[in-house]
């Protein structure tokens, strides 16, 4: 099942995309040796032929701040206050029941004027429309992308999501900088987070849309906001990966190869990516190069802390629990400072008559129950 980068509110990855290069990864060489181009792959001319002539790009002004917008902001959070009471005000404007009373919904990426509209997104759509209204209160506002746990949601038959979290630094003047979150419960500040630029951020919120729209088979729009995303993010591997899930799905699976390479050219150790690689041999009957790609996602994910959790979760319910203990050991030894992690592993010693070391997993539990 082909994989599909997005970012929703709890937009998370363990991996940092960036360009790391292929991280020790030897990759088998491309199955079609042609001389697909990257220009090939964004001209659409593959999908839609000639009529890829007349596709435009969209533009939809992710960050513009209406005339209404700033009228709302004006009587909520007056330009004359100090830094501190403007922030206040703004995150008491945007969260607040009386006021907008934003609400989550994961499906949601909206441009920040539609996010003020509804009232509701993701942490794209969120993040948007809090960076938007910051800086027009002259506050200075950075984007970042947050490491958190990693989690799949399932799309039918044909896609799943692997989910990435964006939120927002203010940096203040006379303390600390601020971090805000729309998912306040789940975000924890030891999560480890960079700094993205603009560009990028608004790159992600075309990548989105373009999933969205592959979801429901209208290719054309998915084309056309995956060209867009990364024609601001040309070297951003999710997105191209994206991009070869759609040319997988119309069966140009040439063209699907050159995009899942090229995603491994910027970031090597990409599980998603491998995956993808190993689901378009299976398509193309390759069973030993789908094999290899697959080993290669699977090794990745047993290094990942909370895949080895998920597994030991598995084992503990089948009875397994010298298995689930072999999976924690290792979820705990890469993130040891997660709460979950240990309450398992007092419940395993438990189920393997080792009380001692079940209650030492309990108070280091009890513990991170109350780490900020």
């Amino acid at each position: 099942m082909p994989v599909l980068q997005k970012i929703y509110l709890f937009l998370i990855t363990l991996l940092v995309v960036g360009l790391s290069g292929c991280g020790g990864i030897t990759t088998q060489d491309p199955f079609y040796p042609t001389a697909i181009t990257r220009a090939d792959l964004l001209s659409g001319k593959a999908l839609f032929g000639e009529q890829a002539k007349k596709i435009t790009l969209p533009n939809d002004h992710v960050m513009e701040v209406s005339d209404d917008m700033r009228a709302y902001l004006q009587r909520y959070v007056p330009q004359n206050n100090g830094e501190n009471t403007r922030v206040r005000l703004l995150a008491r404007m945007i969260f607040g029941k009386g006021t907008l009373g934003m609400e989550y919904d994961a499906s949601k990426t909206h441009t920040a004027r539609d996010a003020f509209l509804r009232s509701e997104g993701n942490c794209l759509a969120f993040s948007y429309l809090f960076a938007a209204f910051a800086r027009e209160r002259g506050l200075k506002v950075r984007f970042q992308e947050v490491e958190i746990p990693p989690q799949w949601s399932n799309a039918g038959e044909e896609l799943y999501y692997f989910s990435r979290h964006v939120n927002i630094l203010i940096q203040m003047k006379k303390i600390e900088d601020l971090v805000i979150d729309i998912n306040r419960v789940n975000y924890k500040p030891y999560y480890p987070a960079w700094k993205i630029s603009d560009k990028y951020a608004i790159a992600l919120y075309y990548s989105n849309k373009g999933t969205d729209y592959l979801y429901e088979s209208d290719f054309e729009n998915a084309f056309r906001y995956l060209a867009k995303a990364l024609e601001l993010s040309p070297r951003d591997a999710s997105i191209w990966s994206n991009l070869g899930v759609m040319y997988r799905m119309k069966e140009m699976y040439d063209y699907a190869e050159k995009a899942y390479f090229i995603a491994l050219k910027y970031d090597g150790r990409q599980q998603s990516v491998l995956s993808n690689l190993s689901v378009l041999y299976d398509h193309m009957g390759e069973i030993e190069k789908s094999a290899y790609y697959s080993d290669l996602a699977r090794n990745h994910q047993m290094k990942n802390p909370y895949y080895r959790y998920f597994q030991a979760v598995e084992a503990y319910e089948e009875g397994n629990y010298t298995l689930s203990l072999s999976h924690l050991k290792v979820a705990v030894k890469r993130r040891g400072n997660e709460q979950k992690f240990h309450a398992l592993l007092g419940e395993t010693y438990a189920k393997l008559g080792d009380d001692a070391r079940a209650n030492k997993a309990w108070a280091k539990a009890k513990e991170l129950l109350h780490f900020p």
